[in-house]
């Protein structure tokens, strides 16, 4: 893949269950996935017969005015995702179940070249894509736009992900 940009793509994705902690820091992308990984690694996460890591993230929106502008904070939410039946051997992170949603997705290469520029640029294209199909989502509560991070033959890829409404 040559390009910065996938096709956008509609996918629904099951109901599944995460583990998740939010941080408002100048810099809560870094500091909530250490410390998930933390968490993932005494929770006996990474020891679960047949698990698979898959780490989703998102921003988090509930962040004020001052908080931004006097301090140069944001927010942002870390999650693994877990198997129904794990039982975590220490606290630590919010256990929750997402429900089966309609997505439009898009994948970002080489991501962290320019994040700041490449990510909000996904989220844009996605909004065009979902503006012009009358699919904008009428309502986000418990719903998450979410960013899945890989590596492939050496390549980081960012999979987002925003929901749609498709009725």
């Amino acid at each position: 893949m040559d390009q910065i940009y996938s096709e956008i793509s509609l996918k629904t994705v099951e109901k599944f269950r995460l583990a998740r902690y939010v941080m408002i820091s100048p810099n809560p992308e870094n500091d909530t996935m250490e410390y998930m990984e933390r968490w993932a690694k005494n929770s006996g996460l990474l020891d679960y017969p047949g698990y698979t890591p898959r780490k989703i993230g998102w921003d988090f929106p509930f962040v004020s005015e001052e908080q931004k502008e006097r301090f140069g904070l944001h927010g942002y939410v870390a999650a693994y995702i877990i198997p129904e039946d794990f039982v975590p051997s220490c606290e630590g992170a919010e256990l929750v179940v997402q429900e089966t949603d309609h997505y439009a997705v898009i994948t970002i290469t080489d991501p962290f070249s320019a994040p700041w520029e490449k990510i909000p640029g996904a989220y844009g294209k996605i909004y065009e894509y979902a503006n012009a199909r009358h699919m904008v989502a009428q309502s986000y509560e418990n719903r998450i736009c979410m960013e899945e991070v890989y590596v492939r033959e050496g390549v980081t890829y960012m999979d987002v992900y925003v929901p749609v409404d498709t009725q």
